[in-house]
C-alpha cells in the first residue's frame, strides 16, 4: 500500500507536505490541518493559522519525489531522455542494474511491462526494498545479485547501467537482450564512456550515440525574461546502444 495518502501546498510559499495519515490532525509551521478538513471533499481550507492550502491526491511524480535518497540519484532531465529515445512503454521488459535508491528503476517501473533489478551493495539493497513497498510497485523484481557475473533474463528490451565498470556487462548485456534491444549506460566521466565502447568492438551491440544534457530554467516575472543564474550542468554521460 502507498504510504503517502494526500498532498498539501501552502499558498503562499509552495510548499509541499506529504500526508500519510488522514485520521490525525496534520501539524505544519503554518499551522495545524484538522483530520476533518483532510478527509474532506474540499480543495482548499485554512489551518490553524489562517493560511490557505491546496489539497489534492498525489500523482507518481510526488511517490517519486518522496523516495528515500541514498547515493547520487540520476536526474529527471536523464531519465526522460533514456524513456525518449527507447520508446518504453507498457510492453517493454527491463533489467536495471546498478538500483541505488532506484530513482531511473521506479520511473521505468512506472510505465514498463516488467523490470529486474540487480543490486548487491549491502547498504542500497535494503533502501530498495523500503522504496518499492513506499511505492507499492506489483512489476519490480529485485535481485540481489552481482550484474558483472551474468544476467538471467532473456529477450529483454532495453538493458540500463548506471555501474563503475559497465564494460563487464557487455557480454551479458549481448545474450540477454533480443535483436533490436537497447542498452544505456550511465556513467560520470569521459574514460568510463571511452572504456565501454572499446568493449563493444566486435559484438552485435551498435553504438548510437553518447550525449550528457544540461537544463537551464528561466526566470520569466513581470518585464524580467532572463536565465536563471545557476544550471544544472554536467551530470553525467549517457551511451545508448543497440543490437543488431
Amino acid at each position: 500500500m502507498r504510504t503517502i495518502q494526500k498532498i498539501l501546498i501552502e499558498e503562499s510559499t509552495g510548499k509541499k507536505f506529504y500526508v500519510k495519515d488522514l485520521d490525525e490532525d496534520f501539524h505544519t509551521s503554518f499551522g495545524i490541518i484538522a483530520k476533518e478538513n483532510l478527509k474532506g471533499k474540499e480543495s482548499s481550507f485554512f489551518s490553524s493559522k489562517r493560511k490557505k492550502f491546496i489539497a489534492f491526491a498525489p500523482s507518481f511524480v510526488d511517490f517519486w519525489e518522496s523516495i528515500e535518497r541514498g547515493p547520487q540519484a540520476l536526474r529527471q532531465k536523464d531519465i526522460g531522455i533514456i524513456f525518449a529515445k527507447t520508446g518504453i512503454n507498457s510492453a517493454t521488459k527491463i533489467v536495471d542494474a546498478g538500483g541505488g535508491s532506484g530513482a531511473l528503476c521506479f520511473a521505468l517501473a512506472n510505465l514498463c511491462k516488467e523490470i529486474t533489478v540487480y543490486e548487491i551493495n549491502p547498504q542500497h539493497y535494503p533502501l530498495l526494498e523500503k522504496n518499492i513497498l513506499h511505492l507499492a510497485l506489483k512489476n519490480v523484481i529485485l535481485k540481489k545479485k552481482n550484474v558483472y557475473e551474468g544476467i538471467g533474463e532473456k529477450d529483454v528490451d532495453v538493458i540500463t547501467l548506471d555501474l563503475p565498470e559497465p564494460w563487464n556487462v557487455v557480454p551479458h548485456a549481448e545474450k540477454s537482450l533480443k535483436v533490436g534491444g537497447f542498452l544505456v549506460v550511465y556513467v560520470p566521466n569521459l574514460t568510463q564512456v571511452k572504456n565501454f565502447i572499446e568493449s563493444t568492438k566486435g559484438t552485435s551491440l551498435k553504438i548510437l550515440e553518447t550525449l550528457e544534457l544540461l537544463e537551464r530554467k528561466w526566470k520569466i516575472e513581470d518585464k524580467i525574461m532572463r536565465p536563471e543564474f545557476e544550471m544544472l550542468g554536467h551530470t553525467g554521460f549517457l551511451t545508448f546502444c543497440r543490437k543488431m
